[in-house]
């Protein structure tokens, strides 16, 4: 018979330690459907997914600066918060 709290230990203990890396691959491994099933709905690699991500969060910023200058702050200081380049803010 199945011991929950033994169970539950165990997950614990291994969401505890386990790198992300790991846990992708024994997701692979273990659940190649749950796997399978996520790259179709993305329809999209990793590599392709993080590209994209950086691609939003980068405009995104460039969308705030223009207000951050309209309330008085200074292009340093823009570049500074937003981590960006001074030139991209100056364009």
């Amino acid at each position: 018979m199945l011991d929950i709290n033994k169970s539950q230990e165990i997950l614990e203990n291994y969401f505890a330690t386990v790198t992300r890396e790991q846990f992708a691959k024994d997701l692979e491994k273990y659940c190649p459907e749950l796997v399978e099933a996520e790259s179709a709905t993305l329809g999209l690699d990793t590599s392709k997914h993080t590209e994209l991500y950086q691609q939003a969060k980068q405009e995104s910023k460039l969308e705030i600066a223009p207000k951050l200058l309209e309330k008085g702050l200074s292009v340093q200081e823009v570049a500074a918060i937003l981590e960006l380049d001074i030139h991209l803010i100056v364009k």
